[in-house]
């Protein structure tokens, strides 16, 4: 039994598709159920779905218009020529319909898909019925493309058994054409041509209900990927709020200070306040939605976070005299950027043995850089590899975001830390 929220095993999924088609479009779709989330990607995809078999009518009549003209000169060429004219301008016409409309949507797919069925046998019996005796099994060849076509749609909207029924209703629809044109049913050529003209339905069948498979099984795997990188990013991001918070002010909360036995009980108020503001910090960065815009600038953004980090006795020289906030930057890079300043300001605090840090911003390389820069003690970066708060906090979280962040540090020279995001 596959658990919850899992894909469906590809066997049930195909025979799922087989059976039924294209699934119908949710009102609302969970989004913990991976069939669910699947099949609501793929009803949505799956709107377009008819633009295919309509594209091919339009190429295929042209096709077999050409043909025939070549075969058979000026012999029933009125009736071909009108029947190509109109399938031409008609399925044009269904394709501009299909995609200015978004698709075509569930309401309406049964309708349309009788009615296209209709048009199609109206047009062969009209066919059928006008071209010359000699002809007529050549000519229904050419109106036939738009049943065939039209069966692919069913195949591939209501499934295999809807196709099969109507293969198996168009071999007396294909007798019917030829004694509707004046033709024994013995007629070698008509015979011949009807067999060709089933087979080709045939083969519309299998074509349809292969790309509905790949369709089908494709867009369960795409929306099985999407959602793993997406539990797989909250699960950064969670270890990310514990590092950059919680961990943080527990760390701050073991250094000893002078005076802790002196002042147990303003100590103990102290800890229980550092701790109630952390509870709330945490409880709001996990229930809060994620915000859509702001309204203050990068430069005030930075200065908030520079505020913050002078509560915990750094000074923070913000240098950001040239730097223009035209906000051509996303939300969500902007939001990375502050985050990451603020781990390596953090960083700065616990391990540079400085009080000072400048913070300079620009423009750089069509994007937004912040240079942290200080002159602590510093250390060799490569005798010392990178922790969760410079590999996640900074380097991963600007990567997601198509940024990146570099450490340059020596020894007694201080530390330097370059954060970017691309505009």
């Amino acid at each position: 039994m596959p658990e919850a929220g899992s894909p469906a095993p590809p066997r049930a999924l195909v025979r799922t598709l087989l059976r039924s088609g294209t699934p119908a479009e949710p009102a609302e779709a969970d989004d913990g159920n991976l069939a669910a989330v699947g099949d609501a990607t793929l009803a949505r995809a799956s709107r377009y779905w008819v633009v295919v078999p309509l594209a091919y009518r339009i190429a295929a009549f042209v096709k077999v218009f050409i043909g025939f003209t070549a075969a058979n000169g000026g012999l029933g060429l009125g009736p071909v020529l009108g029947a190509t004219l109109f399938a031409v301008v008609a399925n044009t016409a269904a394709t501009v319909w299909v995609l200015r409309a978004g698709g075509l949507r569930a309401r309406v797919t049964g309708r349309a898909l009788a009615l296209d069925l209709a048009v199609g046998v109206v047009l062969n019996f009209a066919v059928a019925a006008t071209a010359p005796a000699s002809v007529q099994p050549f000519a229904v060849d050419v109106s036939w493309t738009w049943l065939v076509s039209g069966v692919a749609m069913w195949a591939g909207t209501c499934g295999l058994p809807a196709a099969l029924w109507l293969f198996a209703a168009a071999v007396p629809l294909r007798a019917a054409l030829t004694l509707a044109g004046g033709l024994p049913l013995s007629h070698q050529l008509a015979l011949t041509r009807s067999i060709g003209c089933l087979v080709a339905l045939a083969v519309a069948i299998v074509i349809a209900v292969a790309i509905l498979i790949l369709l089908g099984v494709g867009t369960r795997f795409a929306v099985d990927i999407g959602l793993r990188r997406g539990r797989e990013a909250e699960r950064r991001r969670t270890r990310r709020i514990m590092h950059d918070s919680v961990l943080q002010t527990l760390e701050a909360l073991a250094i000893a200070a002078p005076g802790d036995d002196a002042q147990a009980a303003a100590r103990l108020s102290e800890l229980r306040s550092v701790a109630r503001a952390q509870a709330a910090e945490l409880r709001q960065r996990i229930t809060e939605p994620v915000p859509n815009g702001s309204t203050r600038g990068f430069a005030v953004e930075l200065a908030d976070v520079a505020t913050e980090m002078a509560r915990d006795g750094l000074r923070t020289q913000l240098v950001a005299a040239d730097f223009a906030d035209d906000r051509k930057v996303s939300q969500d890079r902007r939001t990375a950027l502050v985050e990451a300043v603020r781990e390596a300001l953090r960083n700065a605090v616990k391990h540079s043995g400085t009080n000072q840090v400048v913070l300079r911003v620009e423009e750089r390389d069509g994007g937004i850089a912040v240079v942290a820069r200080d002159q602590g003690q510093g250390f060799d970066v490569r005798d010392r590899p990178p922790g969760f708060g410079i590999s996640q906090s900074i380097v991963a979280r600007l990567a997601e975001v198509g940024g990146r962040g570099t450490v340059d540090s020596q020894p007694g020279r201080g530390t330097r830390v370059t954060m970017w995001v691309p505009g």
